[in-house]
């Protein structure tokens, strides 16, 4: 009888902090991690006596209590990055749409980095013409001085000042992913030492990059209007 009077205290004590925990997750997003605490603070409360079995009456009592709070926490609580997926995105501008300012388009400054980028794209033209050629040949001092990362970087953040904020952030990510075609370009056109051909797979590998750098170009080009 004093075993049911004292499972029946915990089972309410266990209720009663289901309520408070809801309460708690419901207000404060944070209150997870203490609600946790709680639980832990529940199942160690009765001592398990060496006398008693593995499985006892009183673990039992533990794993309703337990498995009552971890419901509760469960039901209520949100993931602290709920909502970033669907939050998260950018929304595309097209160059029909692209706001620019015309006195900085007109500037020296945006019109020769302008041409630079353009040079720079018919020089990862050539170097692909010459690649098609020879699959074998040493690629990697040519891209590096025609494609010279720090170059682009300084070319790119001069001529996209010119556009309004929205279309500044889909911007940014077409000359981000042309950084990034030019790091795997340099990558895929390594020869080993000792190494003077090319598999199949790798002479795919490297027009693969040299294709994808040439649309990423194009991208960004196609937001700008004629030169005045």
């Amino acid at each position: 009888e004093n075993a049911s009077v004292d499972f029946a205290g915990e089972l309410a004590y266990a209720i009663a902090m289901l309520t408070l925990l809801q309460a708690a997750v419901s207000f404060t997003p944070t209150a997870t991690p203490r609600a946790s605490l709680s639980v832990h603070a529940v199942r160690s409360t009765v001592p398990l006596m060496s006398e008693e079995p593995l499985v006892s009456a009183e673990m039992s009592r533990r794993a309703v209590l337990t498995g009552l709070l971890g419901a509760g926490m469960c039901s209520g609580a949100t993931p602290a990055s709920a909502g970033f997926v669907t939050s998260y995105g950018i929304e595309t501008t097209n160059p029909k749409d692209a706001e620019i300012d015309d006195e900085l388009f007109a500037s020296g400054k945006v019109q020769d980095g302008l041409r630079n980028l353009k040079a720079s794209k018919e020089a990862a033209q050539s170097l692909k013409a010459a690649f098609t050629k020879d699959p074998n040949m040493n690629l990697l001092p040519s891209i590096r001085k025609q494609l010279d990362l720090a170059a682009l970087r300084d070319e790119l953040n001069v001529v996209t000042v010119i556009f309004d904020d929205q279309t500044q952030q889909t911007i940014d990510r077409s000359t981000r992913s042309l950084i990034y075609d030019v790091n795997e370009l340099e990558s895929a056109s390594r020869l080993k030492k000792g190494e003077d051909e090319r598999t199949p797979k790798k002479i795919a590998n490297v027009d693969k990059w040299f294709v994808k750098l040439d649309g990423d170009f194009t991208t960004i080009l196609s937001y700008f209007p004629p030169a005045p």
